[in-house]
């Protein structure tokens, strides 16, 4: 601050500046103090792995000594005795991190230590009252009496303790207590230590027992392991559920495998094995897989078998869909197609509001009643006693249109007087539509018109010539003109209708 009497100002400047530094060096500490929780929350995790790795070791060699237990017993008692010396110094590690915490009112609710800042307790716990020089000659006794079991030091397993002996600031000798846990050491680096021992210690037995076991089987040890997921289906749709198993596998290098599918070998790589089928052809496939190996400890072959894996192969396909063309037409049976990726056609239920639907595996037929609109909705059952909508589409309803009546196949023209005086009737058919429906003509009205006479007129309540329509047809001559009018149809729909027009035929030559 500047020199002489300060203003009121100036004080309250001083004084923000002072509080926002302290303000600062806070943050900086509790950056720090996070940054601690962060390593400690990973070792502990470390060692809840590398006890269930050693649990696991263990039971392989149990299984080993119990088979051939002439050859294994000193090897397994040997790590038996390891694990429970690496276990007895983790426990005690743990019975002194606790206490300091009970002494600290112990952890929030995320996990933190309450008092994580505390810079008195592990000086005055570990190193006054000496509690350090106690866990440090325990940690020294274990090392020395599991290293002993492989004939190594304490260094070569991992578990020696090492720190400056001459404090590099006051030239004076530290303890091991002192340079780990000494004055000015917050609470939370003490934890955090703590933790890194218990690893320490779990690395330096599972090198311990690792070694006993392949000094005992020659090799075969786990060495390798891997996350691995596998889904029941390959295939789901919206609305299913997935399910999958996740679990752990281990392996060995030394172990050599042989995988097998339908009789097949498969080509491995480290020991995973690569199975690849080719596609071709459309539906639901499963297969299963079997692993077969040489126990070390036995020399027989066993063998294990996959659960049932399965896959689909489908078409690529692609959907377009017309929406004007969405179409159903009254009173003839409309052809549906109905298809679900994923999913077995003689699993899908089709239903259809304003009509019906027949058929099966994907082949249906529509017949619809009266309105204007139908909604074809397709579901299926995706899991057992749970049914789901895969889809429903909209079709218009609209009504076959009029067929074209014609007269020697002509709806107008001019035909040969002999073509014409052979032809019988009338026809009616639908021009240029897919649907294969039929019409009759059931009645018209004829006017037969020739050169300088009066035309004649003729009502028919058939669509075939008879009497003295058929006696006039059949004397026709060039010159002669044909107009059919009010012509009446009935179709195979069950509808009858007018159509409009009339066929105009000229006779020729």
């Amino acid at each position: 601050m500047a020199g002489g009497k300060e203003t009121p100002r100036q004080k309250m400047i001083g004084i923000m500046y002072l509080v926002l530094m302290a303000m600062l060096a806070l943050n900086v500490s509790n950056t720090v103090l996070d940054a601690f929780k962060t390593v400690r929350d990973g070792l502990e995790k470390s060692n809840e792995n590398m006890n269930d790795r050693l649990k696991f070791i263990m039971t392989l060699f149990k299984n080993y000594y119990d088979n051939a237990p002439k050859k294994a017993e000193e090897n397994y008692k040997k790590a038996q005795q390891a694990k429970e010396i690496g276990d007895g110094l983790v426990a005690e590690i743990e019975r002194v991190k606790q206490e300091l915490i009970k002494m600290t009112d112990g952890l929030t609710e995320n996990g933190d230590l309450k008092k994580r800042d505390d810079l008195g307790i592990s000086h005055k716990e570990l190193v006054e009252k000496k509690k350090g020089d106690a866990l440090q000659k325990k940690i020294e006794e274990a090392a020395k009496k599991m290293a002993v079991l492989i004939n190594q030091t304490p260094k070569g397993i991992g578990l020696e303790l090492e720190w400056p002996k001459i404090n590099p600031s006051t030239k004076t000798p530290q303890s091991w207590s002192n340079y780990n846990f000494g004055e000015g050491k917050p609470l939370t680096s003490t934890i955090t230590l703590l933790s890194k021992f218990q690893n320490d210690t779990k690395n330096a037995e599972a090198y311990v027992i690792n070694k006993l076991y392949q000094e005992t089987t020659g090799g075969g040890v786990v060495d390798s392991y891997r996350a691995v997921a596998v889904a029941k289906s390959s295939y789901i749709l919206a609305g299913q559920t997935y399910e999958a198993d996740v679990f752990l596998t281990a392996g060995s290098s030394s172990i050599p495998i042989t995988a097998t599918v339908n009789g097949s070998v498969l080509p491995n790589d480290n020991g995973v094995a690569k199975y690849k089928s080719g596609g071709t052809k459309e539906g639901v496939y499963k297969w299963t897989g079997t692993v077969s190996f040489k126990d070390p400890t036995s020399g027989e072959i066993k063998s294990f078998t996959t659960d049932p894996i399965e896959y689909q192969v489908a078409k690529p396909s692609a959907v377009v869909s017309p929406d004007k063309m969405n179409v159903f037409y009254r009173g003839v049976l409309n052809p549906v197609s109905v298809s679900a990726p994923g999913i077995a056609k003689e699993k899908l239920k089709v239903s259809i509001s304003n009509g019906s639907i027949s058929g099966s595996n994907g082949n249906y037929n529509v017949k619809v009643s009266g309105g204007t609109e139908a909604v074809v909705t397709v579901s299926a059952e995706i899991e057992p006693g749970k049914s789901q909508v895969l889809g429903a589409t909209k079709f218009r309803i609209k009504t076959v249109p009029d067929p074209i009546a014609t007269f020697a196949n002509k709806a107008s023209g001019q035909v040969s007087s002999a073509t014409a005086r052979s032809t019988s009737g009338l026809e009616a058919e639908l021009k240029n539509f897919d649907f294969d429906l039929k019409f009759r003509v059931i009645s018209f009205n004829l006017f037969i018109t020739r050169p300088r006479q009066d035309p004649l007129f003729y009502q028919s309540k058939e669509g075939n010539f008879s009497g003295a329509i058929k006696q006039n047809m059949s004397s026709l001559n060039p010159g002669d003109m044909l107009s059919f009018q009010n012509i009446v149809v009935a179709g195979e729909d069950g509808t009858t209708r007018t159509l409009e027009g009339a066929v105009s035929i000229s006779v020729g030559r």
